[in-house]
């Protein structure tokens, strides 16, 4: 399919989240038209396994992109974009995915990012002395993709001597649409330890931490493009038929979910793209930071080239666990009932959430909300949450406080990583902030007042779809981001939430009480090893 300037042209954007796929019809100008959800199941067989149904996430991705094109002529959709999260799919010869499961093997086969089974492979990887691991902050996570595989290949040999080809999942997606094994540079740049400046895939590094049998580089990958460029040929016939659209249709090289969302906040940023601090949230909250020259930030992955923007180098902070540590702790309380929002927790608060003396009822209870491990700027998967200021007090009261002690906590450890950041040469104007916490007025209160930083939340719907019907846009006119970022910029309307001048010295001190209790932790591991 060819793109004719002269016709209305609609984007699909497609995001596969940890949750939900969703899909947007957006048009040139990146306003959505028509947005369709349909949840997923998230499988938890055993601790520490998380993995989805690639057959199950193909079938809402379907579904959800012939929900938003109702209404229009499929002659008027001119290219479709896809992000996901970045987890794990290996298929057969035939392309058929394959079991990633010890306990579902017929059903399970997408080992999900938030997987942390490959915490003693990480720290085989992390063994290693090559420099691959510069450009991940100095060590992988079990979240990014080297130790998943060393996993599968010691403990699903069946899965794994089957495996004709690795993806990432958005790369999966394209895969599914086109056919083509194209990789995108966002997917193996930042989880598969690709480094674009020395080459690309290195094969010693892969020998070193015994995926030797990887090295000749067909089953990751050797046709790695830039996010929203076209895949040859676009929508595969069967691809069209399963999604309602034409054969042919343009196709972009994918894009990490977080990444896209980061691609949708910079083209609505107010200032240049590297003084805007993006935040991701949901499940995990990503901390994305873009500079124009390399800087080596541990604990932070990167520096990424071109993972977002070409010639940019990205450095990715985040917060595994922040939604859903949010969830965790107000569902567990035991005055917490199924009725209750977080908007009514927040109105229970006061009526006013600028008011000083609604934030210091937590003056002397503290909560570092990592329950799933610390991405950044610690970098350490074992790392758990704590709580100061326990007591036998259950009541809806106490969930208040609670409540807001974890959001202060999320917003402290955002802290945590700017301050890493800034620390090697990072500098920031703003942060711009999109998915779940971006609809909490009092995250986002507290956020600018611990930042010191304005806070903009932008109108305009679902980010990462915005972001993946841009790359759909860049495919079907062979442009980059870029272009599409420098014509279109300072375009959205937005919120802007300002620090409490009166609240300062107040988080100032939350702050340095949250490093003095992640100081402790890690006192706390020593003292208790068993050698001591």
């Amino acid at each position: 399919m060819t793109h004719n300037e002269n016709k209305i042209c609609y984007y699909i954007g497609v995001d596969v989240g940890t949750q939900s796929a969703r899909a947007s019809l957006c048009d040139a100008s990146g306003r959505e038209h028509a947005t369709s959800t349909c949840p997923l199941t998230v499988y938890n067989p055993l601790p520490d396994h998380y993995e989805q149904s690639c057959a199950e996430i193909w079938e809402a991705v379907c579904g959800v992109v012939k929900d938003v094109i109702q209404g229009v002529s499929v002659e008027s959709v001119c290219g479709i974009g896809f992000d996901a999260t970045c987890s794990l799919v290996l298929v057969d010869s035939t392309g058929k995915p394959l079991s990633i499961s010890l306990s579902e093997p017929e059903n399970n086969t997408c080992l999900m990012w938030m997987d942390h089974r490959a915490e003693r492979e990480t720290e085989l990887v992390n063994q290693c002395q090559s420099c691959v691991k510069d450009y991940v902050g100095g060590g992988f996570s079990p979240e990014q993709q080297p130790p998943k595989l060393l996993w599968l290949k010691k403990h699903l040999p069946d899965t794994w001597s089957k495996a004709a080809h690795l993806f990432d999942l958005p790369d999966w997606l394209t895969f599914q649409a086109t056919g083509k094994t194209v990789r995108s540079l966002c997917s193996v740049t930042c989880k598969w330890g690709y480094v674009l400046e020395r080459g690309g895939w290195d094969t010693e590094f892969l020998k070193e931490v015994n995926l030797d049998d990887l090295t000749g580089l067909d089953k990751l990958g050797t046709s790695i493009s830039s996010p929203g460029e076209k895949i040859p040929d676009g929508l595969s016939d069967q691809a069209a038929t399963e999604l309602g659209l034409l054969p042919g249709t343009s196709v972009a090289v994918s894009m990490i979910d977080a990444h896209a969302g980061t691609l949708a906040l910079l083209r609505y940023a107010p200032s240049p793209v590297c003084e805007t601090l993006c935040i991701i949230s949901g499940t995990s909250t990503c901390i994305m930071a873009l500079s124009e020259t390399k800087a080596w930030v541990p604990g932070v992955w990167g520096p990424y080239q071109g993972a977002v923007l070409p010639n940019i180098w990205l450095y990715e902070g985040g917060q595994t666990a922040a939604g859903s540590a949010l969830d965790h702790i107000v569902r567990s309380h035991p005055a917490h009932s199924a009725e209750l929002t977080y908007s009514k927790l927040n109105s229970d608060l006061g009526d006013s959430l600028t008011d000083p003396a609604l934030h210091t009822r937590t003056r002397d209870v503290h909560v570092i909300p990592d329950l799933h491990g610390n991405r950044s700027p610690l970098a350490l998967p074992w790392f758990r949450g704590m709580v100061s200021g326990l007591d036998l007090n259950s009541s809806h009261d106490n969930l208040l406080t609670m409540y807001l002690a974890t959001v202060q906590g999320l917003a402290l450890g955002v802290r945590l990583v700017i301050e890493r950041l800034k620390l090697h040469g990072l500098r920031f104007t703003y942060i711009s902030v999109c998915g779940g916490l971006a609809d909490n007025p009092l995250y986002l209160h507290v956020l600018a007042t611990v930042t010191s930083l304005p806070v903009l939340v932008p109108s305009g719907g679902n980010m990462m779809c915005i972001g993946s019907a841009l790359l759909a846009q860049c495919a079907a006119e062979n442009c980059s981001p870029t272009v599409k970022l420098e014509s279109t910029s300072s375009g959205a309307d937005y919120v802007s939430y300002c620090l409490i001048p009166e609240l300062v010295k107040f988080y100032d001190q939350k702050f340095r009480v949250y490093r003095h209790m992640v100081d402790d932790q890690l006192k706390y591991r020593e003292m208790m090893k068993s050698d001591n």
